[in-house]
């Protein structure tokens, strides 16, 4: 970690469990809710608008009552002490920008946006949670089941990892591709990897340099530490 210039952060909802922001495959995950699945698919919106929008907007709600945990501040703190420091999330509850954190690259998009995807509109705004350009429904800016990455973030965390020296996952299971590629592609290139998760990540513990076990926003404060 001293002596790593080039550092990129992979992240999941390990990272913002402390936070109060539920994990999916946990006993307690989100997707152990079969409402949460049934509301997760690009089609829902078509075919349930009414229980599409109540069931995001209570993620939402819960999005917005939650505050960056130590893990999240740690990860600000190492942008600011390596600022080439580039961070990959697979969370799109947007608490990486909320503790200072900048360029963040969000796989899955994020709850705090929302997009038309009649006419592409991001920017709004949303009355009645229309789109006030083709007045079709807006929905939250993030990747459903049965829809592609943003191509160009995608790029942009693909080139990240392979010119980093050091690649930090956290709080993340690895079993979601593409993203799940990302650590294996640094690997290919060299990089140190060093894992950080509550549980054992397969694929990514068996080729990693250090495996650390724990909570993220104990144990990465303590990592970060020996950093100047």
């Amino acid at each position: 970690m001293r002596s790593a210039r080039r550092v990129v952060v992979f992240s999941g909802a390990g990272l913002s469990k402390a936070s109060g922001i539920p994990t999916y495959r946990d006993a307690d995950g989100l997707w152990m809710n079969r409402g949460a699945v049934r509301f997760s698919h690009a089609d829902d919106l078509a075919r349930n608008a009414a229980g599409f929008s109540r069931f995001w907007s209570q993620r939402l709600a819960q999005v917005e009552a939650a505050a960056p945990n130590p893990a999240h501040l740690a990860l600000a703190r190492l942008q600011r002490l390596r600022p080439a420091t580039r961070l990959i999330t697979q969370n799109v509850d947007g608490l990486l920008g909320l503790a200072g954190c900048h360029d963040v690259l969000e796989l899955h998009g994020s709850l705090r946006r929302w997009r038309c995807d009649g006419c592409g509109n991001r920017r709004g705004p949303w009355p009645l949670k229309r789109c006030l350009r083709c007045a079709g429904r807006a929905r939250p800016d993030v990747v459903m089941f049965g829809e592609m990455l943003d191509e160009g973030v995608l790029v942009a965390a693909q080139d990240a990892v392979l010119q980093c020296d050091l690649l930090l996952v956290v709080g993340s299971t690895a079993v979601v591709y593409p993203a799940a590629d990302l650590p294996l592609e640094a690997m290919k290139k060299g990089a140190t990897i060093i894992t950080l998760n509550a549980e054992p990540i397969r694929h990514v513990d068996v080729f990693a340099d250090a495996v650390l076990r724990g909570k993220a926003e104990l144990l990465l404060p303590q990592l970060l530490d020996g950093i100047r």
